[in-house]
């Protein structure tokens, strides 16, 4: 036995009593009551679709703005590293060029033959 909507003998009764108009008018109903149960469920699912998006990109802005502090961090670590170093040069070569200006003081013929050995150096290797 089938248990659809015009199965029973009072649905039957019921369909072939109640006038055609009004049965269209119910389903009218019907399909406008459906209309807007799909209504609501497609308006919240958009409305969760956007929460979730929202808070996606709230995420997302977070790890940027960490990402972004680690490498700030980083630069600023470098930079004092590079000071660091470049100061350590420059007491380096300072000390460098008093000792160099010490030794040749101290012996310049020594420095002449050393300077007039190496441009006969320089010129015998740019002539090959």
């Amino acid at each position: 036995m089938a248990n659809g909507l015009f199965s029973g003998s009072s649905a039957r009764k019921r369909v072939l009593e109640t006038p055609l108009e009004d049965q269209v008018s119910e389903l009218r109903d019907e399909i406008a009551s459906l209309a807007k149960v799909l209504s609501q469920i497609g308006a919240d699912t958009a409305k969760d679709a956007r929460a979730r998006a929202s808070g996606a990109s709230k995420e997302v802005r977070s790890r940027a703005h960490d990402v972004r502090d680690t490498a700030e961090a980083g630069l600023h670590d470098l930079i004092a590293n590079g000071e660091q170093l470049f100061a350590e040069l420059r007491g380096r070569y300072a000390s460098t060029e008093k000792q160099v200006r010490h030794t040749v003081r101290q012996h310049p013929v020594a420095t002449l033959g050393a300077a007039a050995a190496l441009g006969l150096l320089v010129a015998a290797l740019i002539r090959s």
